[in-house]
């Protein structure tokens, strides 16, 4: 007698038999029903991980959109402050802002990480199930896991992509990241990942020769080594994590030393800058593969000391001009007080002040008012120009000293001690940079070294299981090599910011357009996988 098993909705992965069940059935029919459930169960928790893939995506996009907004109304507050403010808090929200892009990036990817686990432990579940399912059944069932878990290669390759692609795309819109670096970066990653796929293909042409149970042995082997090199992976990273660090705290150092922020603060008539960008340094990976590594850079200041002093003499001179014209309006107004014409104002002024206080009447009041303010009108006429002329040339003259001291301030903050302190900065960041090349390269081994062994576990398991073939992984890999082929020489022709944030753009709609086509795809073989379990015969 047949018995149906009740369809499941799958993304909540619940589990219900539906069938009515005597409760003195035989031990054999109930086996059969906990086999199904098993099985059952494994599809469920393998549309839960996908579905957790998924809201890593989504979760990483939510982050990135809320760093953006924080970062868009920082922007809009500096308009309403002073240029130097501007520049102090843009700064800030730009760390801020490269903070928190990190960190999204950080969490979407440990969320894709543990989504892909939690799938291999389901698909490792309906695959021991199987034993359970007729042969017919189990045939068809192999046929379709085997082609989802191809196009869950090229999924995940392709949700990886996407949080990468997103976080440099707002990298390059905040100004965290600019032309030249983002395409050295974007080059150095799909360098990485050819060499992980050559690395493969290696990998797959040794071992197309060797059986099933070959492979399986050989999967035991390369899982058993992933934890000492997710290990050493971490521990390079960490030391990696250390070193970037070292060279931000280097570069804000340098950045804010006297002698930068006292040229910043001049015309650029009066120093040069130059944008510091080290060569690309190449390395060999244990397996022969290469890798390239792309150093920090930094903008060096340089002081024109011939133009700053020549500043200072032209202050000086024009110091000793104001002094000199100080001293003619003050001899001016001293030769004008001696003179007669001085004293018959000034006593025209004392008389008329008299005859204003003798006056009695109304009218003799505003008469001798009149002559009063005529008498101090012709003073004030005769005095005014001098005394202006005297508080002209003191204000140039204090103007003047001002500016002097303004630029022998210059002088010696980009000279003597100082400049040697900014020397010395220079030489931090350097080898700063220098220890970050180090670290970067040894931390981009170990991560290789990892992605090739847990990518070979991944495969010699899906070659054990009758899910892959090698001619098939070995495809992957030439596409995979061809793929990154494009992107680099893509890189290599941006030369505009505009061109870098459209380059990004379409890769994000190319990725986007591939998961849109490919996990509907997926799914359905989920479903057809998830019918012919539970319309298997008891």
């Amino acid at each position: 007698m047949k018995k149906k098993l009740m369809m499941v909705a799958v993304l909540l992965g619940a589990l219900s038999l539906g069938a009515c069940v005597d409760n003195d059935e035989s031990a054999s029919v109930t086996a059969v029903r906990n086999a199904k459930a098993k099985q059952l169960e494994s599809v469920a928790n393998m549309n839960n991980a996908n579905a957790d893939a998924k809201k890593a995506i989504t979760a990483a996009e939510v982050a990135i959109k809320e760093a953006e907004a924080a970062y868009k109304k920082a922007q809009a507050e500096l308009e309403q402050a002073q240029a130097d403010q501007q520049k102090i808090l843009l700064e800030k929200a730009q760390a801020a802002l490269e903070a928190e892009l990190e960190a999204a990036k950080i969490n979407a990817e440990a969320q894709l990480n543990y989504a892909k686990a939690s799938l291999e432990t389901a698909k490792a579940a309906l695959i021991a199930a199987l034993d359970d399912v007729d042969q017919a059944n189990k045939t068809r069932i192999t046929t379709l896991l085997g082609e989802a878990n191809a196009l869950l290669i090229t999924i995940n390759n392709d949700r990886q992509s996407l949080i990468d692609a997103k976080d440099q795309l707002a990298r390059l819109k905040a100004g965290l990241v600019s032309v030249e670096l983002s395409n050295q970066q974007t080059i150095a990653s799909e360098e990485k990942n050819k060499a992980v796929a050559q690395a493969l293909i290696a990998e797959y042409e040794k071992y197309s020769t060797k059986d099933k149970a070959d492979a399986e042995k050989a999967a035991q082997e390369a899982n058993a080594k992933l934890t000492a090199l997710d290990q050493i992976k971490g521990e390079k990273k960490t030391a990696d994590q250390n070193a970037q660090q070292a060279y931000q705290v280097a570069s804000t150092n340098l950045q804010g030393s006297l002698y930068v922020q006292t040229l910043v603060n001049v015309s650029s008539y009066y120093y040069d800058t130059e944008t510091v960008w080290g060569e690309g340094v190449n390395y060999t990976n244990d397996d022969s593969t290469n890798g390239t590594v792309w150093p920090f850079s930094y903008t060096k200041y340089t002081a024109n000391l011939d133009r700053i002093n020549e500043e200072i003499t032209n202050q000086t001179r024009y110091l000793s001009v104001y002094k000199a014209a100080l001293a003619d309006a003050n001899k001016a107004l001293t030769d004008a007080k001696a003179a007669d014409a001085y004293k018959n104002l000034t006593k025209a002024v004392t008389d008329a002040q008299k005859k204003f206080d003798d006056a009695k009447t109304e009218a003799d009041k505003n008469i001798a008012l009149s002559e009063l303010r005529t008498a101090e009108s012709n003073l004030s006429a005769y005095m005014q120009p001098l005394e202006t002329a005297v508080k002209d040339a003191t204000t140039d003259v204090t103007n003047s000293e001002n500016s002097l001291k303004y630029w022998n301030n210059v002088l010696a903050n980009v000279s003597g001690d100082n400049a040697t302190a900014y020397a010395n900065l220079i030489t931090t960041i350097e080898e700063a940079i220098k220890a970050q090349v180090e670290t970067a390269i040894a931390y981009n081994k170990a991560s290789h070294n990892y992605s090739v062994q847990s990518s070979l576990a991944y495969t010699l398991q899906s070659i054990a299981d009758g899910l892959a073939d090698y001619d098939q992984l070995i495809l992957a890999q030439k596409q995979a090599i061809a793929t990154a082929d494009v992107n680099i020489a893509n890189a290599a022709s941006i030369v505009s910011e505009e061109q870098a944030i459209a380059n990004q753009e379409k890769l994000i709609a190319d990725l986007e357009n591939s998961l849109a086509v490919n996990e509907p795809i997926y799914n359905d073989y989920l479903a057809q996988i998830k019918a012919l379990v539970g319309d298997s015969a008891e």
